[in-house]
């Protein structure tokens, strides 16, 4: 073969290797969708303003056009996340558990939901109740008309899994399902009894009644009940509240369950990696979005995982040498 013919074959298969190349980065960009959803919960939680700082984030660093979104809150986050109709949520660990593995109030196996990284923040399961109300233990519910936060939310399987231990069912309560806000002022203006709020501490809705100086109280889980709790559902462990939290007089003994992130596993592996290594490159963004966020590290981030990790998130934490 002459010297003319190889140099041409030569220069061909550089072509087609540069055209390659080019084609595969055109690619990856076009892999990248041109908006992204993070499900967060009603705006009187945690979930929402930490969902707008994971929201900023992206679109600002990543260049994907996000937005925080209000739903139903941690049981609703996996439906959503399972149907694509968001590309991350917030959601409890328990409940992605119960998703993952098609455990009550999941009908189903929620395959498709895959984690990105847990120890958001601790869900601390708190109940309001007025000052003067003959209310004074889980015991006292029972008839009583209690707010348990919005429809889909992680107040209402905790709410029926404390109950569980003073031999009471959801039955036995008269459930309301509105938002935080709007429960947090129906129990001050006498419409309903106790509100039961999931949320991280401090929760805005209880804030929101203490700067407006209303007369309420936390109520306490005793010990025996509490006992009781972490014995038959180890997903959940203690927590008392200080009394500086809220300003009110005395501790508050209650249980609480870490938040995770979670994704639809058909997102790339790419993007996921990308998302877990912003998040944490940008650690503090999040962790000033709100105080129940400040003990999210990469060690925490790893600790007591639900369900399997995306191929992305596995990716970036073995990186970092935390996996």
């Amino acid at each position: 073969m002459c010297k003319g013919k190889v140099l041409l074959i030569a220069m061909l298969v550089v072509a087609l290797v540069s055209g390659i190349s080019l084609n595969a980065t055109v690619d990856a960009k076009a892999a990248d969708p041109k908006f992204l959803t993070v499900g967060t919960a009603n705006t009187g939680g945690a979930y929402y303003p930490i969902g707008i700082a994971m929201a900023d984030l992206l679109s600002n660093k990543l260049k994907i056009s996000s937005t925080a979104q209000t739903t139903g809150g941690a049981v609703e986050n996996n439906t959503l996340i399972q149907n694509k109709r968001v590309d991350l949520a917030i959601t409890q660990g328990s409940m992605a558990h119960h998703a993952y593995y098609g455990i009550e109030p999941y009908k189903s196996k929620l395959k498709d939901v895959s984690l990105m990284f847990s120890g958001l923040s601790k869900g601390v399961f708190q109940v309001i109740v007025n000052d003067n109300s003959p209310i004074k233990s889980i015991s006292d519910l029972k008839g009583k008309r209690v707010v348990l936060g919005p429809a889909g939310g992680g107040g209402i399987p905790t709410a029926a899994d404390v109950l569980s231990v003073y031999g009471m069912t959801l039955n036995d309560i008269k459930p309301v399902y509105v938002n935080y806000d709007d429960g947090a002022n129906d129990l001050t203006s006498g419409y309903v009894d106790a509100v039961v709020i999931q949320s991280a501490i401090p929760s805005p809705a209880i804030f929101q009644l203490t700067a407006a100086k209303k007369d309420i109280r936390l109520l306490s889980l005793d010990d025996a009940g509490i006992k009781k709790l972490l014995k038959k559902f180890p997903y959940y462990s203690r927590i008392d509240i200080d009394q500086s939290v809220y300003k009110f007089s005395t501790v508050s003994s209650t249980i609480y369950v870490s938040n995770v992130v979670i994704v639809n596993k058909s997102l790339s592996t790419d993007l996921v990696y990308r998302m877990t290594k912003l998040f944490f490159e940008n650690i503090d963004r999040i962790t000033a979005s709100h105080p129940a966020a400040k003990d999210l590290t990469l060690k925490n981030a790893v600790t007591g995982i639900p369900i399997p990790l995306h191929p992305g998130a596995k990716k970036y934490f073995k990186e970092k040498g935390v996996l």
